[in-house]
């Protein structure tokens, strides 16, 4: 126990007699702790989106509008004809195309089907995948959300509904900083180690 003894006052004392290394325990992990995990942050937003619309019917506003909600997507060029919102990727102003053909609504609600098109930049192959799942998610969520207001009376012999419930403990909204912060800790932990044991080397 006084080898021990020894080594703690040692240690201590090296460290309070020089200034920097205060520095180095205290202020330079906070800092890091504090900035590292909110700019090492993977998701993508701010997609740049093109439209060509060729129905403009109260279905597709719905669409664009939900799309345009969802804080991943920008509308940054909204047109009729496929041509001048693909020029809007050739130009680098957009990242994706969706293209909506003409009777989109009338095909939902007659033959229960319609078909849209998407097309990516793929420049850039992370954002190019990414914001194509989203924008594929998004509109299965508003296709989801047709059907259910379509639903007036139940059916005959109903099928078994079942319901799953999904809880996100200890990171609810899912933020990408919640999952760097133990990461960031264990390496400020190997390197703050690492620094003291090689400035206290007398």
């Amino acid at each position: 126990m006084s080898v021990l003894k020894y080594l703690l006052q040692k240690e201590f004392r090296q460290i309070f007699r020089d200034p920097s290394i205060l520095k180095i325990i205290f202020i330079m992990p906070a800092l890091q702790l504090i900035i590292i995990p909110l700019a090492a942050d993977y998701e993508v937003r701010n997609i740049n989106l093109s439209v060509a619309d060729h129905d403009h019917s109260v279905y597709t506003q719905q669409m664009i509008q939900k799309i345009k909600s969802s804080g991943y997507f920008k509308l940054v060029n909204y047109s009729s004809t496929f041509q001048e919102a693909f020029t809007s990727i050739e130009s680098d102003k957009a990242d994706i195309v969706l293209e909506i053909p003409a009777n989109f609504e009338q095909n939902i609600v007659r033959e229960d089907h319609a078909s849209l098109f998407i097309a990516v930049n793929a420049v850039n192959g992370m954002k190019a995948n990414l914001g194509a799942s989203y924008l594929q998610n998004i509109i299965l969520n508003y296709n989801n959300q047709i059907r259910t207001k379509w639903i007036q009376f139940p059916p005959i012999h109903p099928q078994t509904n079942i319901k799953v419930a999904v809880s996100n403990w200890f990171n609810p909204m899912m933020s990408y900083k919640y999952f760097m912060v133990p990461a960031v800790l264990a390496t400020l932990l190997t390197l703050l180690g690492t620094f003291l044991t090689a400035l206290n080397i007398v």
